[in-house]
């Protein structure tokens, strides 16, 4: 049966956790905006929440190798992407029509493109920046765009694995591997030291407005209209 049941219950329910999570977001953004703003990042500017953000900082350290392990990790999403993106291909040359590649494949397509674009509209208007220089450089912070990638991608990934993975195992395992890499992305990062928690928790909130979101459109209709004609029966 799988772990997600795709009906109109169960894409309700996903519906309302994503407008649950982008409330979050938008009250931790505000927060940010507003409330306790120290001049405290790595070129002096202001960050919101700071006295909650230093706190944070000091348990979780700063550490080069936690960075570089937190980039290696990006794989794993990298290479869920590139399968998904191989069916695709295979029901488009099939089919030599766009309406032959399942409609929950083009919405994925369209997630990742609203993730680019969140991506780029917080580069240009983030609240904060950065704890530290990178190259004499304090780069736009919040939210964190590893977590938002690794939440997003492998959150996704893992609906798609219930979807299409008939074998048991193999399916375990692809959902094991996503869950390992996202959680695993999220937990190096915040170690990493080159972002505030208040970004971390904002990438982690916003990832799962865009995969609740994700799950609640594309499988609104019973998850079989929604699902096309190649998806797991």
């Amino acid at each position: 049966m799988g772990v997600f049941m795709h009906n109109r219950t169960t894409a309700h329910a996903s519906a309302i956790a994503a407008g649950v999570f982008l409330a979050l977001f938008a009250a931790l953004t505000v927060s940010l905006v507003f409330v306790d703003r120290q001049p405290i990042a790595g070129d002096g500017s202001l960050v919101g929440l700071a006295t909650f953000n230093l706190d944070a900082r000091a348990i979780l350290g700063q550490s080069d190798l936690m960075e570089k392990l937190s980039n290696l990790l990006l794989i794993v999403p990298a290479v869920g992407a590139l399968m998904l993106a191989i069916v695709g291909c295979k029901q488009l040359i099939r089919s030599r029509s766009r309406g032959g590649v399942d409609r929950d494949l083009w919405l994925l397509l369209g997630i990742y493109g609203a993730m680019l674009v969140l991506y780029v509209l917080f580069n240009c208007i983030s609240p904060n920046n950065r704890p530290i220089l990178e190259d004499g450089v304090c780069e736009p912070s919040f939210p964190s765009s590893h977590t938002l990638l690794a939440v997003t991608m492998c959150g996704t990934a893992m609906i798609q694995a219930v979807q299409r993975i008939r074998q048991g195992g193999l399916r375990t395992a692809a959902l094991a591997i996503c869950a390992v890499g996202m959680v695993g992305i999220v937990a190096v990062r915040a170690m990493a030291g080159v972002h505030w928690a208040t970004d971390i928790l904002g990438g982690i909130l916003l990832g799962a407005a865009l995969v609740a979101l994700y799950h609640a459109i594309a499988f609104a209709d019973h998850g079989k209209a929604s699902r096309g004609k190649h998806a797991r029966r």
